[in-house]
């Protein structure tokens, strides 16, 4: 049997399914199969810097990314203080845009193939480690190749967990960054160099995690009735 006669069955990309796989993941959160999705999680999480400080009038910068879920994206000019927001509140956005582009279309596998450009196109311009290089072309690869050989199901499947994974690492990272452990993380930096403390900024952020996450799975469920 080829690998495009292979296919997932529809209920698995499903919104019952999907909550099944966030709480399998849950379960295997520090395993090594899920580390390739909390690493696509700090790939969305330093674009995001990034996209804000284009946005705002300043220019993208080269993306280190390391096997040990670090990350960093170094840009110039534009609104600081909204770059400092978009790490996490981006990797959020993103988790949710995948889980209701996946929910609203029938052409998942086009979908797939245009993340996995998406994903190359970044990793050829702005990636500058050794790793991060080769994993987001192994990524960007590994995606066309499920877009060419996999169903639309399948494809459904794959963009739901990916999204539902952005949008679930953002709160255990922000609670141990913040929270646990006083790294100099975004949080941090924003408490020296605008106002608040960091456990302010990571309050909201883990707030605001919640409250999109809720507000996707009830709207892709609405979605999914009308199919």
């Amino acid at each position: 049997m080829s690998l495009k006669d292979f296919d997932l069955p529809r209920r698995a990309g499903s919104l019952p399914g999907l909550l099944l796989a966030a709480a399998v993941a849950t379960l295997l959160w520090d395993t090594w199969l899920i580390w390739p999705l909390k690493i696509l999680t700090v790939f969305f999480h330093e674009i995001s810097h990034n996209l804000a400080a284009l946005l705002t009038g300043g220019t993208m910068g080269r993306i280190l990314l390391e096997s040990n879920e670090g990350g960093l994206a170094s840009s110039s000019g534009g609104s600081r203080f909204l770059i400092l927001n978009a790490g996490y509140l981006g990797s959020i956005l993103w988790g949710s845009a995948l889980m209701l582009a996946a929910a609203r279309t029938n052409r998942d596998r086009q979908l797939t193939a245009l993340l996995g450009a998406f994903l190359a196109g970044m990793t050829l311009f702005y990636v500058r480690s050794p790793f991060g290089f080769v994993f987001g072309l192994a990524a960007a690869y590994g995606l066309y190749m499920a877009s060419k050989r996999l169903s639309d199901a399948t494809n459904d499947a794959i963009l739901k967990v990916v999204g539902a994974t952005s949008c679930l690492y953002a709160i255990p990272d922000i609670w141990s960054d913040v929270v646990t452990r006083s790294c100099n993380s975004d949080a941090k930096m924003l408490a020296n160099e605008f106002f608040g403390p960091r456990l302010m900024w990571g309050g909201l952020w883990i707030g605001l995690s919640l409250a999109v996450l809720w507000w996707t799975v009830r709207t892709a469920r609405r979605l999914e009735a009308r199919d």
